[in-house]
């Protein structure tokens, strides 16, 4: 049944009854039956408005929701395109909302698909920016045997590493757990049994593995037979006990493992002994009596008694750094999440930026409501005159406002997924991650709070500004000229929130530019980068061999005019710092003596195009049988040798001494921020112990054209090199520094989009107040033309109304911008959060596209013939 046609008969025929009950006594009384029926209807009134009346005592709100809705849905389809640019820009708003915060729900608010995820905690330590680090294995014992407040703890490493199951090989990621490890956790199996504390010894009986049911899937089809095969990983064998449940990725929700292994079975003894090797997480499960900050106090106890100990087995000179390491413990449902504390600071300023737009829509929106009710002010005129109350005209439009939110909002919930995830991969720079972004109840609940929030804040002005209308002259259709501040000051604000957002998009946009900028030290276009891997390790005697195979083979390559090799790749995110003694050079108790290492092959510095200073580079006699040689760069150089006599002198490092053969100019090391550290390159044919061929990076450059190319002849030419090796990854350099910096394009991209769509919505907004002026104003600017002025004086007198408004705007959204400007310090390169060059620059961006707006209707004004204005209204 219809809302409107909900309406109950025995009131109107109980009404109907007593009022013949009443024409039935006068006529008792000795009326006439004409004069009984005249005298009982004044006395009794109408009863249609009666039932009215005693329908809005007993409530029929829902029946009056449908009927404005039905009358709002009529008044916006007699407006179509009033009623699409309205419902397009608040999809648009809540859209980018919606997208923003799915984005944010999937990254740091879901939990852990485990039992009672909310008792779970990570034990980290945490460095100078706030993030938690990883611990060493013989820390987490001591945590494991004497903290009380938990009732388990587990540590957990991650490896990829190359599987051989039924004799086929590929590149598997392991998770290398304690035994504890799904016990803490709760997790229970899909099929078989789970790792458990007898499965993680140093060398177990019968070494067990577990897989996730997304391996299981891919490799046996669900299988049955999957549970007891053999699995070798680095030339031992693990039998399949058990997979875990399809929900399940492990403890990192970015990673998704394929296979967990036994993790002391994983380990060498100096892994395992090391006070200095942090590489694993821990977590622990609190008691149900146990608090967090109870765990905490625990284990900074502990944890104080650790490094003491630690500082005292070390060198002197470390003691203070090692001492200042803090230990803390956090609740954490949603595992040992990186992710959210890498991308927090930016999802948070998207979120503030998305913020801004949504505002900007809804008070664009208002000005498109407000003019829309003066063009009304006529119907609002009658229905006031025909005793429509001023409350009832108000919820009406609070319902075309409402309309208009659901419809937006449902169009924004639509492209919100989409939206989610295409800026998931601009964020990770396309990696893969087991993150999903799908719509939830949160997703959900957040969309309808904003929908809810625009229709209030869109609705609000225009509809109090609509129901103050004077009804005398609406109804002689006579203009209201009243001010036309509120109109204005809608438009002043939406030149503010654009002020704000391209200062915030100037300064990504910036930055950007400045780190693409950078000098790098070498070159990276042209150069692609290649990772491969095997079965099983080489032997100490074959590494070199195969090394020199395959670089041979991969400068075989037709257009290949350069490889090399190195340990590690600069701006790839690692470091390798060591500690030297520097021939001629006394180091400072405050001075650290770590420097930046990297061994590299002969060819490496032509390769990637970084000039040699002074000297020469590596050759292919630098082997284990010549003396140890060492390439420095310019830092180094300078800062050891002022006086210039660097080559022939000595650096010692692990008890090996180099002589300096040569000096490079300075290169980039970790990424594109940091400054140039000292660096001392080593011969990587001289490297101690057995480095194997899968541990390094080969590099390839090409004489022109895409390096990507090469991509599918590498299989070929590994295999010629060696048959055990395979393909791990290929990509172009400029590829991998790409994604060094895929934050800051991230959020200059995005901040690039909202500083356009806000300039465009304000020059829109203005457009249509400006327009709406002149059209009221056609009267006066046909006097005044009558009355000699001319057009440009007619065109000054509206871009002086524009100027004003403009001005406002900028000093108004400047200030807003230089109070929140600060929290974006930490994302930008190049730049202050104040640089007054960029806000000169977003000012007059603005003022601009402000004069662009103002231009047609100005001309309008101006062009106006006065017979026509004088007979206007």
């Amino acid at each position: 049944m219809k809302w409107g046609k909900r309406r109950d008969p025995r009131v109107g025929d109980e009404l109907r009854y007593h009022r013949d009950r009443l024409i039935d006594d006068y006529v008792a009384a000795g009326m006439d039956r004409p004069s009984a029926e005249r005298r009982a209807f004044l006395e009794f009134g109408n009863v249609a408005g009666l039932e009215e009346a005693v329908r809005d005592v007993r409530g029929r709100w829902l029946a009056d929701c449908g009927a404005d809705l039905r009358y709002a849905a009529r008044v916006l389809r007699r407006s179509p395109v009033f009623a699409a640019v309205a419902v397009l820009s608040l999809a648009l708003g809540i859209g980018a909302n919606a997208a923003i915060f799915s984005v944010l729900n999937g990254v740091m608010l879901r939990a852990l698909p485990v039992s009672d995820p909310d008792r779970l905690v990570v034990i980290a330590r945490m460095n100078d920016a706030g993030r938690p680090l990883f611990l060493a294995y013989p820390l987490f014992e001591i945590l494991r045997d004497r903290l009380t407040s938990t009732s388990g703890v587990l540590a957990a490493g991650t490896s990829e590493q190359t599987a051989v199951i039924d004799g086929e090989d590929e590149l598997v990621s392991l998770d290398l757990v304690s035994g504890s490890y799904f016990d803490v956790l709760g997790v229970q199996p899909a099929a078989g049994r789970l790792l458990s504390q007898n499965d993680d010894s140093v060398a177990p009986a019968a070494p067990a593995a577990v897989i996730s049911d997304s391996f299981w899937r891919r490799r046996f089809d669900r299988r049955a037979d999957a549970v007891g095969k053999i699995v070798r990983i680095r030339d031992r064998a693990f039998t399949i006990v058990g997979v875990t449940p399809a929900a399940f990725h492990g403890v990192r929700p970015e990673r998704m493992a394929d296979m967990a292994l036994p993790l002391q079975a994983m380990l060498t003894e100096q892994q395992r002994r090391s006070m200095n090797l942090n590489n694993y997480m821990v977590m622990a499960r609190l008691r149900h009596e146990a608090t967090v900050a109870q765990a905490n106090a625990e284990v900074q106890t502990i944890h104080g008694g650790f490094v003491q100990q630690q500082a005292s087995m070390d060198r002197e000179k470390d003691r203070p750094m090692i001492l200042r390491q803090r230990a803390v413990v956090f609740a954490a449902p949603d595992g040992f999440n990186a992710m959210r504390f890498e991308y927090r600071r930016s999802l948070f300023l998207l979120m503030g930026s998305v913020g801004l737009v949504l505002l900007l829509a809804c008070v664009n929106l208002s000005g498109l409501l407000l003019a829309r009710a003066a063009a009304r002010q006529r119907e609002i005129a009658i229905r006031l005159a025909m005793g429509a109350g001023r409350g009832r005209l108000l919820r009406q439009f609070f319902t075309e406002s409402l309309l208009l939110a659901l419809l937006g909002g449902a169009i924004g919930l639509l492209l919100a997924g989409p939206l989610a995830a295409r800026l998931l991969t601009l964020l990770v720079n396309g990696r893969p991650l087991a993150i999903s972004v799908a719509p939830d109840w949160r997703v959900l609940a957040f969309t309808g709070a904003v929908a809810a929030l625009a229709c209030v804040l869109a609705g609000l002005a225009p509809a109090f500004h609509a129901v103050r209308a004077a009804v005398t002259p609406s109804l002689k259709e006579v203009r209201a000229h009243g001010s036309n501040a509120l109109g204005k000051a809608l438009v002043v604000a939406q030149l503010t929130i654009s002020m704000i957002l391209v200062v915030g998009a100037a300064l990504f946009i910036g930055s950007l530019v400045r780190l693409q900028a950078v000098d790098r030290g070498f070159d990276a276009g042209g150069v692609l980068v290649v990772a491969v891997r095997s079965a099983q390790p080489y032997p100490a005697a074959r590494v070199q061999a195969v090394t020199d195979a395959l670089l041979a083979r991969l400068k075989a390559l037709p257009g290949v005019t350069s490889t090399s090799a190195a340990a590690v790749l600069p701006i790839g995110g690692g470091l390798w710092e060591r500690n030297v003694q520097v021939e001629g050079h006394q180091f400072r108790d405050t001075e650290s003596d770590a420097v930046g290492f990297n061994a590299v092959a002969p060819g490496y510095f032509a390769t990637l195009g970084t000039p040699l200073v002074a000297g020469r580079t590596f050759e292919p006699h630098d082997t284990l049988a010549a003396p140890r040689v060492a390439v420095v760069n310019g830092s180094f150089a300078r800062y050891f040798f002022p006086d210039g006599s660097v080559l022939g002198r000595h650096v010692t490092s692990a008890g090996t001494t180099y002589e300096i053969v040569g000096v490079v100019a300075d290169a980039k090391y970790q990424d594109l921020r940091a400054d140039v550290i000292k660096t001392l390159y080593v011969a990587a044919m001289q490297r101690a112990g057995d480095p194997q061929p899968t541990g390094i990076n080969y590099v390839i450059r090409v004489a022109a054209g895409d390096p990507g190319r090469l991509v599918p002849e590498l299989t070929r030419a590994v295999r010629d090199a060696d048959p055990a090796l395979r393909v791990r990854e290929a990509r172009a350099y400029t590829d991998i520094i790409g994604e060094s910096i895929g934050t800051e394009r991230t959020m200059a991209t995005l901040g690039g989009v909202f500083g356009g769509l806000a300039l465009l919505v304000a020059a829109l907004g203005l457009f249509g107040l400006l327009a709406f002026q002149v059209a009221r104003r056609t009267n006066e600017f046909g006097v005044r033309t009558a009355l000699g002025a001319g057009r440009a004086s007619l065109m000054r007198l509206v871009l002086r109304d524009v100027a004003v408004m403009v001005g406002c705007g900028v000093v108004l959204g400047s200030a807003g911008a230089w109070m929140t400007a600060g929290v974006t310090s930490s994302l930008l390169f190049g730049l202050t959060p104040g640089d007054p060059g960029t806000f000169a620059t977003a000012a007059a961006a603005l003022t601009v596209t402000a004069l662009a707006a103002a231009w047609l209707p100005a001309r309008r004004a101006a062009r106006i013939d006065p017979l026509v204005a004088l007979r206007h209204e």
